[in-house]
């Protein structure tokens, strides 16, 4: 029997200087990028990461991600410094093992 892989969702706040607004493929491209250059592809492979909400107007997303690989997902979030040359934060607020948990900190 084959046990499911735990999940965790990580509800990260997007700082930006100016009323720039982003698209949701390019959150996740830099997303990708970041954990491509800072801990390479034997670790992207095992991550498993989608981008389940994306506001742009409250500017907040919530990632899901395997339990294994949380601390390199909020690593990466962290080491993003700029999209499409606009300076950005993206600064990882709080984690939870369920969905409803992380709708409900919003």
């Amino acid at each position: 029997m084959v046990k499911k892989e735990r999940q965790r969702y990580i509800l990260f706040k997007i700082i930006v200087d100016n009323a720039v607004s982003f698209q949701k493929k390019e959150i996740l491209n830099s997303i990708w990028n970041s954990i491509w250059r800072y801990f390479g592809m034997k670790e992207a492979n095992k991550i498993g990461l989608w981008l389940l909400e994306f506001n742009v107007e409250e500017k907040y997303g919530i990632l899901r991600c395997s339990h294994n690989t949380k601390e390199i997902i909020i690593s990466a979030l962290s080491l993003i410094k700029e999209i499409n040359g606009q300076r950005i934060i993206l600064s990882p607020i709080k984690t939870s093992g369920t969905i409803k948990t992380i709708r409900r900190k919003k």
